[in-house]
């Protein structure tokens, strides 16, 4: 069973007994201790303990916020009648540090009091990997704010050198790290270090993960009578237990600089290919999300390098790269780059020498700040789209909905559109312009929530379910105008090439037609139920994007928007090979294709208020009407 645990709270064998009864005891926050804001002003902080009997609880804190004034007043816990635990969330301002008072009062009478000196709300990172992750530095770094701390599974102090947690006991690029983010964004920045030095990505790897060849050092792995190897899984087990402490959206991101160990070893069936290091950090990187239950960002450092004779493997740092161009992590820095002088020994060893780990720093602070700075001054993504006339139903077993018209603009049967991904954040509001004007139009809008499916076929018996349950019992059309927006485009024009005479047309924005492209054939792969090397193998039939031309073929017009810039599902390999699968079977008169100029994968008002779409899906759908 799935726990989460709030950081700073110790596992208890009881509640202390008499002691409790008699005094006042703060569990969370603990001193020093970060937690992560969940917008650019605020964060959530839980208050935990317990207090004498027959008494109310009262807190306030005082310090500088990142912006404004604290009120400094007391407020009141609510409290159960004789119940002697409190636990209670209040969202705090960003910033800090902060001194928290708690008092519990009888009858107007202070009876016990404590004091939590230093709480911060702001940023959180952990950080994986091997020894330049780690504590195995030249020189110990000393955070020069006094606002970097760290967490070591327990206990949180201040962030000097050796980092708790992780391996080693000289320096890191931690320290400098922090300071610098606590210079940029003005709040607390806190450091949760999991390095283990000379680790390859194979130890990090979930129990029971096999893999042919075992790294240079075999105490996280073991053997099997099959001649494979296996994760311990206890690498994997703790960083999880770790990240997994901090709750969903608990920390900010987590730092991953390792590879060294997986390159160009002594014993060359020891070193990892680049297609396996690729494989395995994509399956740690997603098993760890679902252990975190939420979608953690990751960046992922190019590191590689071992000595002025071995400056690092072309194919490690290529799979890097591959793991960011995929969309699975974020860019982190070239390390490898540097060398010399910021290495230890005088230029000589893997480790690196004081300015190294400082540059370090602020290499992963270039990576780092402008992401965040993006991320805080972001405006918060559309909450799920509710119209009148709109009905929640489940079919299939699964939850679908539909929006109807006007009752004065129903028809029978009555034209509708074909909407994917339903999901629970979609609809959302951001298309509120075009569902209306297709309402107004007197069409209707249906969808069914089958997951992440990305267009495997195991999705097509939900669809039918809601086809059949909308044209067999409500009267609707028999052809649908398709609409599939981002990854809804896989789901759509996967059953669109499964049932060409059920579409009356087509329209996506920014879609999905590549599943290499998007979500990467590692994430698609157990939609399909097949590894990813199976998928690739069958991509030519189960790829949407390599069957387009039965599209083309079956006469279905389509009319699709996409920026030029877009990096999360690119123009070139989606809506280009769409057009493309058209001009090469005679069908490019059927096909519209709208590129707008200097737009990427976002919510720019141009991609959800163009009349030009808008007009073909209500066309579409109206030809849909006719049998």
């Amino acid at each position: 069973m799935k726990r989460f645990l709030w950081v700073g709270l110790s596992i208890l064998s009881g509640w202390m007994g008499d002691l409790q009864a008699q005094h006042l005891i703060v569990l969370s926050p603990q001193n020093w201790q970060v937690l992560q804001r969940q917008s650019k002003h605020q964060g959530s902080v839980r208050l935990q303990g317990t207090h004498p009997a027959d008494t109310t609880v009262q807190w306030r804190i005082t310090g500088q916020p990142l912006e404004g004034t604290l009120p400094g007043t007391w407020q009141t816990l609510a409290t159960q009648p004789g119940e002697r635990a409190f636990s209670t969330q209040v969202n705090w301002p960003a910033g800090g540090w902060y001194r928290l008072e708690v008092r519990a009062q009888r009858q107007d009478r202070v009876v016990a009091e404590q004091t939590v000196e230093q709480v911060g709300i702001g940023e959180v990172f952990v950080i994986a990997g091997q020894s330049n992750s780690a504590n195995h530095g030249e020189e110990r770094q000393v955070s020069q704010s006094g606002r970097v701390t760290a967490f070591d599974g327990t206990h949180w102090v201040l962030a000097n050198d050796p980092q708790p947690g992780a391996s080693g006991s000289g320096g890191s690029f931690l320290p400098p790290f922090g300071d610098a983010l606590v210079q940029r964004f003005q709040v607390p920045i806190g450091l949760v270090g999991t390095g283990v030095g000379a680790t390859s990505v194979r130890e990090w790897l979930p129990r029971g993960t096999r893999f042919p060849n075992p790294p240079t050092l075999t105490g996280n792995v073991q053997p099997l009578p099959s001649g494979e190897w296996e994760s311990r899984g206890a690498l994997f087990t703790t960083f999880t237990h770790r990240l997994s402490a901090f709750g969903p959206k608990g920390v900010r991101a987590v730092l991953w600089h390792q590879g060294e160990s997986d390159a160009n070893q002594r014993d060359s069936t020891r070193t990892l290919s680049g297609e396996h290091y690729r494989t395995f950090l994509e399956q740690l990187i997603r098993e760890s999300r679902n252990a975190a239950g939420w979608p953690v960002p990751w960046f992922v450092a190019q590191a590689s390098y071992h000595t002025p004779d071995d400056p690092g493997s072309p194919e490690i740092r290529a799979a890097q790269k591959a793991v960011w161009d995929s969309g699975m992590a974020l860019a982190g820095p070239d390390s490898d780059a540097l060398t010399g002088p910021m290495r230890e020994a005088g230029g000589k060893g893997v480790h690196f020498s004081g300015p190294g780990l400082r540059q370090h720093a602020a290499r992963w602070v270039a990576q780092v700040e402008p992401w965040l700075e993006a991320r805080l001054n972001a405006s918060p993504a559309p909450a799920r789209l509710e119209l009148p006339g709109a009905e929640n139903f489940t079919v299939g077993g699964r939850p679908a909905f539909v929006f109807l018209p006007p009752a004065a603009l129903r028809r029978q049967p009555q034209p509708w559109i074909f909407y994917a991904p339903t999901l629970p954040a979609y609809p959302d509001v951001a298309e509120r312009w075009m569902h209306e004007n297709f309402l107004a139009a007197g069409i209707a809008v249906a969808g069914v929530d089958v997951g992440e499916a990305y267009g495997s076929p195991a999705s097509h018996p939900a669809f039918e379910a809601l086809y059949r349950e909308l044209t067999e019992r409500r009267d609707f059309a028999a052809k649908p105008c398709l609409f599939g927006r981002s990854r809804g485009g896989l789901w759509v024009s996967s059953w669109a090439i499964a049932h060409p005479d059920r579409v009356a047309g087509l329209i996506g924005i920014y879609p999905v037609y590549d599943f290499r492209t998007y979500p990467g054939l590692t994430n698609a792969a157990p939609a399909y139920g097949l590894t990813p090397a199976e998928l690739a193998a069958r991509a030519e039939t189960l790829n949407p994007v390599e069957r387009i031309d039965v599209l083309a073929r079956a006469r279905i017009p389509a009319a699709l928007i996409h920026g030029d810039v877009d990096v999360v599902v690119p123009l070139k390999e989606n809506s280009g090979e769409f057009v493309r699968h058209y001009q090469e079977a005679g069908a490019e008169s059927l096909v519209k294709l709208i590129v707008l100029t200097g737009q990427g994968h976002n919510f720019f008002e141009g991609f959800f208020h163009s009349q030009e779409l808008v007009d073909f899906a209500i066309a579409r759908a109206r030809v849909g009407e006719t049998p």
